[in-house]
């Protein structure tokens, strides 16, 4: 069934609560560097059971939100979403050049990518989702997006979680070469359609395309310079991920202006907006808060 869920990244979490992290893996990937670029007010550990009190059980994690990767901390975090009955449904791989026409780039960019499939399957994730960067598709770089994804893929399959990819940077920005990405591959990616992704002219077009294969879906609402929301827009998207026959998770995600959603709303009424706007559209599809 259709049900709500949160990213790290979702409304107030990363800059509020969080503390704005931002970590990449060291070289050799056996450690993280990096720094809370504010104060924290809840520890990642915690992250977790502050979902579950808002009846969310299913999250994304970003990687750069992760300050340690040590075994004995990744078991620990691993035990505070079993402890929340909180699922990891997918760990967010946002770094990395994998359509890159560097060959060392290229390369780099697969094996972090494979680093962190590795921490995902030590979190207990269901899945990993990654995209190709910034490149721009051209028959040299979709010939090295199509091979690593599918290098990729079976690394995944092999750590036991799952790959998907997603509207997501320059080389997936247009619905056509995403789908590319996919056949090329060779695999049964998941995909995640992001709303927030998808703007301008084309925005309806794109996900017109996309949703009908879409397993996951990033949701970003439009409001006005006040805050309201968008009714119309917000009411569209998932109109159309419904009549699609989506089945997943509706990640949480926030509003656009981002500055004017966040300031319009504590976290709380984010999240039961949001939420709303899922249920009201999924009815009887949409599965009832944890």
């Amino acid at each position: 069934m259709v049900r709500a869920g949160l990213s790290s990244f979702s409304l107030h979490l990363p800059d509020l609560y969080l503390g704005d992290p931002w970590f990449e893996l060291d070289e050799g990937g056996k450690s993280v560097s990096g720094a809370f670029r504010g104060s924290p007010q809840i520890d990642l550990l915690e992250f977790p059971a502050q979902v579950a009190e808002h009846g969310i059980n299913c999250v994304d994690l970003c990687i750069q939100h992760i300050p340690n990767i040590e075994p004995g901390y990744l078991a620990e975090l691993r035990a505070a979403f079993e402890a929340a009955d909180v699922e990891l449904y997918q760990l967010l791989i946002d770094l990395g050049e994998i359509a890159s026409s560097d060959p060392a780039e290229r390369s780099a960019s697969i094996a972090m990518t494979k680093r962190w499939m590795e921490i995902a399957a030590e979190l207990g994730s269901t899945g990993v989702r990654y995209v190709p960067g910034d490149s721009k598709p051209n028959p040299e770089t979709s010939r090295a997006c199509g091979q690593a994804f599918r290098e990729l893929y079976d690394y995944g399959v092999a750590c036991g979680v799952e790959p998907a990819t997603e509207n997501y940077k320059v080389f997936n920005n247009e619905a056509d070469d995403l789908l590319q990405v996919l056949a090329d591959s060779e695999r049964d990616y998941g995909l995640v359609a992001d709303f927030g992704n998808c703007r301008g002219p084309k925005k309806y077009s794109t996900l017109e395309k996309l949703l009908p294969r879409a397993t996951a879906i990033h949701q970003w609402v439009a409001v006005d310079d006040d805050g309201t929301l968008n009714l119309e827009d917000a009411k569209r998207c998932l109109q159309m991920a419904r009549d699609s026959g989506f089945d997943g998770p509706v990640m949480l995600l926030g509003g656009h202006p981002y500055d004017v959603y966040r300031g319009t709303r504590d976290f709380a009424e984010a999240v039961d907006e949001l939420r709303g706007e899922v249920q009201a559209v999924f009815g009887d599809a949409f599965e009832a808060s944890a």
